[in-house]
Parts: C-alpha cells; structure tokens; sequence
C-alpha cells in the first residue's frame, strides 16, 4: 500500500490590513517588478487604495503575513486500483497499469481489453459503476498474443497515479504522456519515456497538460527543444531585470521532430505549461484540444516587507517563440472539447472513460490506425 502525501509548502498567509511600509515597497518594485512604474504612482496608489492599489498594478499583487509551517497530511480523496481504463475502436481497454499498484499485483497489463467485470459484460456504464463503487472487483480480460481470455480480483486502496506518466496504442502508434507539473529533473524522465515508445513505434504524441500549474521554465524548455523543427528559440522568460531573464533555444533540429503532436489543455493549464502548449503549436503545429487556458504566465515572487509581512509580485513573464503575450488572455484551443472543471485532481480509474477532450486528440490520430 502506497501512501501520498500533499505537501503544504511555506507560504504567507495574505494579510488583511495594516499600512504598509511605503519605501520597502518602492524599492522591490524598482529591484524585481516585470514592468516599471513611476515611485510617484506606486506611493499615490498606496496611499489612496493602500494593499489594493497595488494590483491596480500588477494583477498578481499580493499582500503576505506570517509564513506557515511546512506540514504534510495524507490525501483522503484517492481510493484507485492503479488502472486508468479508456474506450478505443468499440471497446474497454486497460490503458494503464501502474506499477506497484493492486491492478498490477492482479497480473494486468497495458493493452490489456475488458470483457466483463464481476460477471457483467464491460461497457463505460459497468465500469464506473463496479469500479467506482466498491473496494473490490473481479475482471475478465484478453490480451494480445494470449491463448485466451483470464480473470482476476482487484482490490482498490489508496494507491495514488503518479504526476507524470505515459501510455501507447499500438494500433495508432500513439504516446500519451501525462504531464502533471514540470518540476526539476522531470525533462529527463519524461523524454526518457517517450524515447522508448518512439523505439517501439510511436509517430504521434498526446500531451495532456490539464491542471499543469507550470512548475520549472528550463524543464519544459528541454522538452520542447526535442520537437524543435531546426535551430531556434523554443521558450523566452522575459523582463526588465538581467537576473530573471532567459532565452532557451534549440541548438538544431529535435530527435521527435518528425512526430505529429497534440497537446489537451484546460483552464487549469497554466504558466510555464500554458507557454509550453503554445510553443508545440508553434514549433511543430501541435492541435491544441480543450478549453481556453488560463492566461496566466507571469513568474510570481515573495519578498520580504521588513515587518513581518511579505510582497508578492511579477518579476518576469513567460513567451512562446513568436512572442505572443498570453497574460490575462489565454490562448484558445483550436478543437473545443471537454467539460469545465479540474480533470485530475484524483487517481480515478474512469478518468479518462468518456472524456470528450482525450476522445478528440486520439481521433486525430485514428486515420492511421493499422485494421
């Protein structure tokens, strides 16, 4: 049984009043704001509107007190059986079996098709009704190659789905690559990944960035400098201060240049994932499938008022290689698909069961599925 635990980082708590330290304020933002105002508008604002006028400013303005603990508590939504069911070409297949997971443990396999679970015949209904419904299921399965169909009980716990993790249909010669937030070394694993599946075949690739806060800038540069198309800048963050600068480019044509791409995105896709989305499609013409994005691609900082509090503020913004400014205006997928709302926020085996967003970025794919 694998235990997740949310970690609760050391934040500032946004503080409800109190005058504010006017020449604090004034020197963070002449050292680190992303645009530049005059001392005279910030001290007006101030003392007009006080913590208020400052994000007349800069949207993501933010007063901050007393830092709190760093906690960890364990997470009590998830109860999973490790497996991520989906419907391809008229049936139920198991898309994913996660290692370490009870539906791993029961002997499944990715690929493998659902004929019936605890005797019912597999359909989208019985799936979410039998596995969301219950600590137990049995399921029947075929697998490629196999003799015959085998059966098996599955217990569900609380296993957890990884942040990042990727999947193949053969039958399409597609990757899925679930891409949760971009944290330090994720580049690494995640090329790593689809290096395989590009080994065993794979010329398309579904990236599902839903709810992808962002996460390190210089991670998702590296990925997208293997789908460069030739030498070039891939992702910028830009501002006015040196030390927040940077300019990641490709130093020739990427290794999966030559893959057609989707990305899925939602209006939790955000920051350095939301830059990450528009510069596939640029770079390459990746589809973007889902909803709007969240227009959000500032670099936020902390720092210190000298009281006790904190100041929150934009010191830099993030662009695709055209140099397109999505802050506060989020860039449009060019298929609409998908229900508002969070998609993963939880390790259900169903989620991607009906989903109309992953449905419509396969679909792009189906034309060249093998018969």
């Amino acid at each position: 049984m694998r235990k997740k635990l949310l970690l609760i980082f050391p934040l500032f708590a946004a503080a409800c009043s109190g005058k504010l330290p006017e020449q604090e304020v004034l020197k963070i933002f002449s050292r680190h704001s992303y645009e530049e105002y005059s001392p005279q508008k910030i001290s007006g604002l101030l003392k007009e509107k006080g913590a208020a006028g400052l994000a007349e400013l800069d949207r993501h303005a933010l007063v901050l007190k007393a830092r709190r603990p760093v906690k960890a508590r364990p997470s009590e939504r998830n109860f999973s059986s490790g497996l991520l069911f989906g419907e391809r070409r008229g049936g139920i297949f198991i898309l994913k079996v996660f290692s370490d997971s009870p539906g791993a443990a029961a002997g499944f396999r990715d690929g493998d098709r659902v004929l019936a679970l605890d005797g019912e015949a597999a359909s989208p209904e019985a799936v979410r009704r039998l596995v969301e419904g219950g600590a137990f299921f049995r399921l029947k399965a075929e697998r490629r190659g196999a003799a015959g169909p085998f059966e098996a009980g599955v217990p569900r716990n609380d296993f957890f789905f990884p942040p990042s993790f990727a999947f193949y249909d053969r039958d399409s010669r597609t990757a899925f690559l679930r891409l949760g937030l971009f944290f330090e070394g994720s580049s690494k694993a995640v090329l790593a990944g689809l290096d395989a599946l590009y080994r065993v075949g794979a010329v398309n690739v579904i990236f599902d960035l839903r709810d992808n806060p962002g996460g390190v800038p210089a991670e998702a540069a590296e990925v997208l400098r293997a789908f460069a198309p030739k030498a070039g800048p891939v992702f910028e963050v830009r501002s006015r201060h040196k030390g927040y600068s940077a300019l990641y480019g490709a130093a020739e044509k990427g290794r999966f240049a030559g893959m057609r791409q989707a990305a899925i995105v939602n209006s939790g896709t955000s920051k350095a994932a939301e830059v990450f989305a528009r510069s596939l499609k640029e770079l390459s013409g990746a589809t973007l499938v889902g909803e709007t994005m969240a227009g959000s691609v500032s670099l936020v900082r902390a720092f210190s008022l000298g009281d006790g509090r904190g100041l929150e503020l934009s010191v830099a913004r993030m662009f695709p290689p055209s140099g397109l400014d999505m802050e506060g205006k989020g860039a449009e997928p060019d298929i609409k698909a998908g229900a508002p709302g969070r998609v993963w926020d939880d390790s259900r085996e169903t989620t991607l069961l009906g989903d109309q967003a992953y449905a419509a970025a396969a679909g792009l794919f189906d034309a060249g599925v093998r018969r």
